[in-house]
């Protein structure tokens, strides 16, 4: 996973907006945050198949993980918002909450993750994938590897998705990316 995680890192410091991002969460001390999923994916599928870098990057996710307040979790969007200079919204989501709202939003109840790892390693495979600033260089977290998300490779991961779910992101995805791979549920 070395080199590609090289490559990784390589292709997301092309885009100065993801550096100032980590920056800020780290210097804000967003509690283990990462900036994971969709932006880290797209990004690199973009970089991939010759698109622009943020092409089609709606915002850039930033998890973390805190045993606080559901409301604290706006005041973070507010504070690391207004330290950034790019455009791109943020979602900041506290993956302590996730448990609460995940049913209304997809339709079925899931445990409480205990850390921020957690939330990503319930993620489509090619999706689970956070970063953050280490200080030295960026600190990679991706449970199931980087192979599917160079391969553009879409697999289940049944551990909270309904076949649905599943289908409905495939189906957009393929839209966006038609190059891409997909497994069926």
């Amino acid at each position: 996973m070395d080199h590609l995680k090289d490559r990784l890192c390589a292709i997301l410091a092309q885009a100065p907006e993801i550096e100032e991002t980590l920056a800020v969460c780290a210097g804000q001390k967003l509690p283990q945050h990462y900036l994971a999923g969709g932006a880290v994916t797209q990004i690199v599928w973009n970089s991939l198949t010759g698109r622009p870098m943020l092409g089609r990057i709606k915002d850039f996710d930033i998890i973390y993980f805190a045993d606080e307040a559901m409301e604290q979790e706006a005041l973070w969007h507010s504070k690391i918002s207004q330290r950034v200079r790019h455009s791109i919204p943020l979602d900041i989501k506290n993956q302590f909450h996730v448990h609460c709202w995940y049913h209304e939003k997809f339709g079925h109840v899931i445990s409480p993750y205990d850390s921020a790892e957690a939330g990503i390693a319930s993620w489509l495979p090619a999706f689970a994938v956070g970063v953050r600033d280490g200080g030295a260089g960026l600190e990679v977290y991706a449970p199931f590897g980087l192979e599917d998300l160079f391969a553009m490779h879409v697999r289940p991961n049944k551990t909270v998705m309904s076949r649905e779910n599943y289908q409905a992101m495939v189906n957009s995805f393929q839209r966006r990316w038609p190059e891409i791979t997909v497994e069926p549920w």
